[in-house]
């Protein structure tokens, strides 16, 4: 757990020293996610830090607001309504105490302990990797919203391992079945990583950059990944619809 929180952290105050820099006038910028503006994301995030915190206090008590298949769609519509008017640097507050309080939380808890996310039970140490890809994700929007490059650091192992673990549940949100797969990546600082049995058939090789913006649903138009994939099933999934997270 230290491991990966360092990481969150560190993720974290990357992108909470990078929105410090943009001017006031710029956070009604639009980015390529459903159209939000800077406000709207960092709203977003500071949100899901308050139910994080909820699920992991409450057991998800705050998620009987939200039920249905609209609940997502209620639940960012109140976190951008929540910061629809406040200043820059009051959502950037708010986002900062949630954050803190569920770091706080995982550090004191054992990695295995399960979490109600939605309608999941996930344990620990994979939410963490989740929220640190969450995190990135929305940072790559915001960066890229504002026409600035964003430059990848070796955490993003996190997220390549996060993606590799949640294949099956991607498998099933795009009605096809689940075949073991084995992932293979070169990483910033040319790290190799590899997630997955070595005997399996299907494989995904190449730049683990790439691999992460297609796990989080951040590819854009004009992006084509520089990822192979060996047996069907590993060529179907690259093509498959994953959800922005």
């Amino acid at each position: 757990m230290k491991e990966i929180l360092s990481n969150l952290v560190a993720e974290q105050q990357l992108l909470d020293q990078y929105l410090q820099s943009i001017p006031v006038r710029n956070w009604n910028t639009k980015t390529t996610f459903k159209n939000w503006t800077i406000t709207n994301h960092v709203s977003y995030l500071a949100g899901l830090e308050d139910l994080a915190f909820n699920a992991l206090k409450k057991k998800g008590t705050d998620f009987t607001k939200y039920k249905g298949p609209k609940g997502l769609e209620n639940f960012e519509n109140d976190c951008i309504a929540k910061g629809k008017d406040m200043r820059p640097q009051d959502v950037i507050e708010w986002w900062r105490l949630g954050r803190a309080k569920v770091v706080e939380t995982l550090a004191d808890s054992t990695p295995g302990r399960k979490i109600f996310w939605w309608n999941n039970q996930i344990d620990y140490l994979t939410f963490s990797s989740f929220k640190l890809s969450e995190t990135w994700s929305h940072g790559l929007d915001i960066y890229s919203g504002m026409k600035k490059d964003y430059e990848d650091t070796v955490r993003i192992e996190h997220i390549a391992l996060y993606g590799w673990l949640n294949a099956e549940s991607v498998s099933k949100q795009n009605n096809v079945k689940f075949n073991e797969l084995r992932i293979e990546l070169i990483g910033p600082e040319y790290k190799a990583w590899q997630f997955g049995n070595e005997k399996t058939e299907n494989i995904i090789k190449g730049n683990a950059s790439d691999w992460c913006r297609v796990i989080t649903g951040r590819i854009d138009r004009g992006f084509k990944p520089t990822l192979t994939a060996e047996g069907d099933f590993a060529k179907k999934y690259i093509k498959f619809n994953h959800i922005k997270i």
